[in-house]
């Protein structure tokens, strides 16, 4: 990264207000990474963090071939009607969510987004435990996305990384592949971080 970017970003990361992001390690050590995966995958890798309802973009690497996309470092998205935003809820209790939701009726963007705060609860969850999501058409029927959790030593969720495909469906040959080199560099920069998984036979608290 050249020193224009990180005058660039850190700018933006004051104006946000993001406190883990104001030593700018996440993205440091993200940005090889994220240029890694898009050589291995080609196609445009982000980098995201929450930021309450919704998700910031905080590190991005395009693709060399044709790809028009609005979503620049600082873009702002609906957490609970983006597919990166689903992985930055994962560690959210229904309490947590309520509280980030007290509307019954959640804003749709597609018809894939959850209604309801049940709904999105139930979601996440899957997401969990799957370790990963993958979703062609979530938030605009055009793109499909494949993510995976970024944690730290806190082992809560931090980031989310992600690949953009744009493609309302992505080749069943392709598919596997990439799903594992997205989710290798997300536990790469888990490790970075200092993550640490859970000791056998303790259990996670939400």
């Amino acid at each position: 990264m050249c020193s224009s970017d990180l005058f660039r970003l850190g700018m933006a990361v004051l104006r946000l207000g993001f406190d883990y992001l104001a030593s700018l390690e996440l993205t440091e050590l993200g940005r090889p990474l994220l240029d890694r995966l898009r050589d291995e995958i080609h196609y445009p890798c982000n980098l995201v963090v929450r930021d309450g309802r919704s998700i910031v973009y905080v590190a991005k690497s395009v693709a060399a071939r044709p790809f028009t996309s609005t979503v620049n470092v600082g873009t702002r998205l609906p957490a609970h009607a983006t597919v990166l935003g689903r992985v930055l809820l994962e560690d959210l209790a229904l309490s947590e969510l309520r509280e980030l939701y007290p509307e019954s009726r959640l804003e749709v963007f597609s018809e894939s987004t959850p209604r309801t705060v049940e709904e999105l609860y139930e979601m996440v969850q899957r997401d969990r435990q799957r370790g990963y999501v993958l979703h062609e058409g979530f938030f605009e029927a055009s793109i499909s996305t494949i993510a995976a959790p970024v944690r730290d030593r806190t082992r809560r969720v931090v980031a989310a990384l992600g690949a953009t495909i744009p493609a309302a469906r992505i080749d069943p040959a392709l598919l596997e592949p990439m799903v594992e080199r997205v989710r290798e560099s997300a536990a790469e920069l888990s490790r970075l971080l200092d993550y640490r998984p859970m000791p056998e036979g303790m259990v996670a608290s939400q």
